[in-house]
């Protein structure tokens, strides 16, 4: 089963509509929802499945993107799929916080009323549990459930391989990851020991990754290579379906939540808009504490399997004069067409 993480707009992006809406690449102009309904249709076709059985997507929306991904796939047919094997799921926003003693915020319009935010998309795993669509899941006998988010284009190439060695490994928690630049925009998995003896293997945003490792004097280049000993976090995990529902039954899917502020200056009191509490899909490991879990990542080529549209043409600029990946909607077309080269080079 499929897991589409969708609650954003492409505002960061010069876009006002839901991410899932943009064309992936514009020499067919479909969409990063059309593409991912394709796959699952063709991953579809080749499995060997009941008469009548067809892949579920579930797609995590918000109050930004919930009436627009209605409409986009209504509009189009559900791209092709039944409309009884998508099903919508929408996260609750939460109060925002004023200052560092958590002060309400108050909305603009109306100083009775309460601003909400976003709550991150770690609600996902709440949103599986409270709605019993996980464990529905299992019950049909559906085997894995992959989490992916909504502007990587390649995000399926990966997964039969990610798929294999899951199975075959008895692996309960697969994250995908790719080579990483220090400074590259996006986590970092690392393997953290605790001093029992035991670990949390668990992914590091990328705005932490530096303090963190100059504590511990690690460094986040590798001069062989050119890359970072920590590999980096893509946000596509394949989970073992029965393993998941049983951390959800602990849990109720509440993963770890964090804030962080953007502060009005240097004293870090007040804040320079409200902030709240967040939390994030990929901290899921940290509720997997059951003994004998195997918490593992799959190391892919960046090429064939990682090219997320997040940058302005602006943002992608600077990123490309350091060297990183720009990830800009350009970049990600030009990907989509390199790895289709490379895959048909390589057959």
């Amino acid at each position: 089963a499929f897991v589409l993480v969708a609650g954003g707009l492409g505002e960061r992006l010069g876009y006002s509509g839901t991410k899932v809406a943009l064309p992936a690449e514009i020499t067919t102009g479909r969409c990063f929802l059309h593409y991912y309904v394709e796959n699952i249709l063709a991953l579809q076709g080749a499995c060997d499945m009941a008469p009548g059985q067809k892949l579920p997507l579930i797609i995590m929306t918000s109050d930004d993107s919930h009436t627009r991904i209605q409409d986009l796939l209504s509009r189009n047919s559900y791209f092709g799929a039944s409309p009884s094997q998508v099903t919508l799921l929408k996260q609750e926003q939460v109060p925002a916080v004023a200052d560092s003693l958590g002060s309400l915020a108050t909305a603009p319009s109306d100083p009775f009323a309460l601003l909400t935010k976003p709550h991150g998309h770690g609600d996902v795993h709440t949103l599986l549990y409270s709605s019993g669509v996980s464990k529905k899941l299992q019950s049909e006998g559906y085997r894995f459930i992959y989490f992916f988010q909504d502007t990587n284009v390649l995000a399926f190439k990966p997964l039969p391989a990610t798929l294999g060695l899951s199975a075959k490994h008895g692996i309960d928690v697969n994250t995908m990851t790719v080579p990483r630049r220090e400074g590259d925009a996006c986590g970092a998995i690392l393997r953290f020991l605790r001093p029992d003896g035991t670990s949390l293997v668990n992914n590091v945003e990328y705005h932490e990754v530096e303090s963190l490792l100059k504590a511990r004097g690690l460094p986040d280049h590798d001069e062989a290579t050119g890359y970072s000993p920590f590999p980096g976090n893509t946000n596509q995990m394949l989970l073992k379906l029965e393993s998941y529902n049983a951390c959800l039954e602990k849990s109720h899917g509440a993963v770890p939540e964090f804030v962080n502020p953007k502060y009005a200056d240097s004293s870090r009191n007040a804040f320079a808009s409200p902030t709240r509490l967040e939390c994030m899909m990929q901290d899921l490991p940290k509720l997997m504490t059951d003994a004998g879990t195997r918490v593992r990542h799959t190391w892919m080529e960046r090429w064939v399997s990682y090219t997320p549209v997040k940058s302005s043409l602006a943002r992608g600029g600077e990123l490309s004069a350091q060297g990183l990946p720009p990830m800009t909607a350009s970049c990600g077309e030009t990907d989509l067409y390199n790895a289709n080269r490379e895959l048909l080079r390589l057959a």
